[in-house]
């Protein structure tokens, strides 16, 4: 019997399995998805609940070669051309369409028109757009961010002395049209407002005028259930946000005491960079289209913070923390650098993972589910990272009858890829052996297989 092949990506924002060819019509609209989005693939021949390769037919190839291109052409605007190809895995071979971001956006299905025609990836599903993400495909085409808009209300809303807090003194109207604090309106240039970016920044009380523009710090009791034991909603610009989000879920995860200098200084238990980057990240990188408060929950084993908008643009969840930056809002994420809340771009997670390594906690895990993103900081420690990954697994291997990717991603703090590609080093060492196929895979030391 030949052996069984697994992809090893998992499907994403960017990556859709197929096991078999589905009809036109549903490849058409995953690939107006990825064309909306930053492109991505379609990979026929994989099963998409385990990643099993099962390979595609020649008759498959012949249509897809000779037929879907002309297809896709035919019924997208802008018409999209694909790049087909195949990868062999030994014995068999899938097939991969290959689909670039478009140019102009929205791009929509011909036959349903706009708006219904117009596609998303939402994770790893492809869905309808709301009118909400249709414009913001708009503002993209255009090259102007969510953060350039107006907020229609007197440019008196904006505070002076946090105008003169974030640029060190007085400025000009001329000076803050350039910093994108304010704009005209287009249809009176002698007529001044306040954009979303000043808004955010220099206003006393942005959720007046942005929909739920604050932050939900809730403290459970125990690890599961909603007893909750307080609640507090955080208000201000986003400065404020962030230091007192810090102070308060900083005092409700205080761990332990040692002595600083003449005074008692609380451990929290998870890094304070790691916790800091987090709410930050939240605060510049959330959509602030979407009326929806930013929420932290605190239980007694987990921080869990929730920001409403996926990832945006080129960010993708299985390559977090390898410096990519794209930003939803560079205005606001230009001024939070201004003031010092933010150092330099794209290493964010990057620090999280390394302060949170470093402590010897599990590392956080990242879920894009629906329009939001979820942060989970776990307090448990996982071993000393002095030893090798893969002897620590083989230690693992040991007290264990057989030991699993999750076992392990839990053991070392680490991500699926990397807790995978650690343990396939070990089987080519010869020093594990595998048992099973597909989610339920086993591995077990390679001197007690019987």
């Amino acid at each position: 019997m030949a052996a069984k092949h697994f992809f090893e990506e998992r499907e994403s924002k960017n990556l859709e399995f197929k096991s078999t060819l589905p009809k036109f019509d549903t490849l058409i609209k995953t690939c107006i998805a990825f064309a909306n989005g930053v492109g991505g693939r379609i990979i026929i021949g994989v099963e998409d609940e385990d990643r099993q390769v099962c390979g595609v037919s020649e008759e498959t190839k012949k249509r897809v070669y000779d037929e879907f291109p002309n297809s896709l052409y035919d019924s997208t605007s802008p018409s999209l051309v694909p790049q087909i190809y195949e990868k062999n895995f030994n014995d068999v071979s899938v097939l991969i369409i290959q689909i670039g971001p478009s140019q102009t956006k929205p791009c929509f299905n011909l036959r349903e028109g706009l708006p219904k025609g117009v596609y998303l990836r939402v994770g790893s599903n492809t869905r309808r757009a709301t009118q909400e993400y249709i414009e913001e495909l708009m503002r993209e085409s255009k090259r102007v961010s969510y953060d350039e808009e107006l907020v229609h209300e007197p440019i008196e809303i904006l505070s002076n002395e946090l105008i003169e807090d974030v640029f060190e003194g007085p400025m000009t109207k001329r000076r803050l049209m350039a910093e994108k604090i304010i704009a005209q309106s287009a249809s009176n240039p002698e007529v001044y407002f306040p954009t979303i970016t000043g808004v955010m920044h220099c206003c006393e009380d942005p959720h007046m005028f942005i929909p739920e523009a604050s932050v939900i710090c809730t403290q459970f009791r125990g690890v599961e259930g909603r007893h909750i034991i307080q609640t507090q909603e955080i208000y201000g610009n986003l400065e404020l946000q962030a230091t007192t989000c810090m102070s308060l879920v900083e005092a409700w995860i205080s761990r332990s005491f040692h002595l600083h200098g003449a005074k008692l200084k609380a451990e929290t238990a998870i890094p304070s960079i790691a916790l800091r980057e987090s709410i930050i990240n939240a605060l510049i990188h959330r959509k602030y289209s979407i009326p929806g408060a930013i929420k932290i929950a605190v239980w007694e084993d987990r921080v869990e913070i929730f920001s409403p908008g996926g990832f945006p643009g080129l960010v993708d969840i299985n390559h977090l923390g390898d410096g990519t930056t794209y930003l939803r809002n560079p205005n606001i994420a230009r001024i939070a650098r201004k003031i010092g809340l933010v150092e330099k771009m794209g290493t964010g997670i990057k620090l999280m993972f390394e302060s949170c390594r470093r402590a010897r906690l599990q590392l956080p895990e990242f879920h894009e589910e629906g329009d939001f993103v979820k942060v989970v900081f776990s307090f448990k420690r996982v071993p000393s990272h002095d030893q090798s990954d893969e002897l620590l697994i083989l230690k693992l291997a040991k007290r264990l009858p057989e030991i699993s990717v999750s076992e392990v991603m839990e053991y070392l703090g680490v991500s699926r890829n990397t807790a995978t590609r650690k343990l396939n080093t070990l089987l080519k060492r010869k020093q594990l052996h595998r048992r099973g196929q597909g989610p339920s895979v086993k591995y077990i030391l390679a001197d007690e297989e019987s």
